[in-house]
């Protein structure tokens, strides 16, 4: 036998020291970056915010949606985040509602559709602002949602977003519906 040869202990041993080093370095970066990452997280999430309702001043995070308010500090719509499943995956959105029940906007938060089909549901056109798909929803009442045009080769994919919106309004109905017990129960 060669002395050169490592013996499965020594490459077992080797093997160890190098996976606890990368683990202590990967750490190290993650511990050093999370407080960033959770910061730009945070400004991609106000900056969807105005996106779906321009109109917003200030917000309140609840459950599982956010109250939005105008200057006056008035309570002016609702954003929610629902979830429905895509063709690759679920696909995220944010829906957001005003008080007379018309959608201010949606934004696909996320999805793992197939690239150049299903991902064109937040496809954007050339001298467009916003992805074409998502921008037929504003101003919509609960019942012309159906009417959306889906997108040609991705139906999965627009029929996700489509589901994404009605759970928006199923919820907003129950919070418009809550808000009405409470005015009756203060009537009395």
């Amino acid at each position: 036998m060669k002395r050169d040869e490592l013996s499965p202990v020594k490459l077992s041993i080797i093997l160890f020291l190098i996976a606890g080093f990368s683990g202590c370095i990967l750490s190290l970066v993650y511990s050093v970056t999370e407080s960033r990452i959770k910061e730009n997280e945070r400004l991609e999430e106000q900056a969807s915010i105005k996106i779906i309702m321009p109109a917003v001043k200030s917000f309140k995070q609840e459950k599982d949606c956010y109250l939005i308010y105008n200057s006056k500090k008035k309570l002016i719509g609702y954003i929610f985040k629902t979830e429905s499943r895509g063709y690759g995956g679920l696909v995220k959105c944010s829906v957001g509602i005003d008080f007379n029940g018309k959608i201010t906007g949606v934004k696909v938060a996320s999805h793992k559709e197939t690239p150049g089909l299903g991902s064109r549901i937040e496809e954007t056109r050339k001298k467009e602002s916003e992805p074409y798909f998502t921008a037929q929803f504003k101003d919509l009442a609960k019942e012309q949602v159906e009417g959306v045009e889906k997108i040609t080769g991705a139906t999965v994919s627009s029929k996700a977003v489509i589901k994404c919106v009605k759970q928006a309004f199923k919820k907003w109905g129950q919070i418009k519906e809550s808000r009405i017990k409470i005015i009756r129960q203060d009537s009395y």
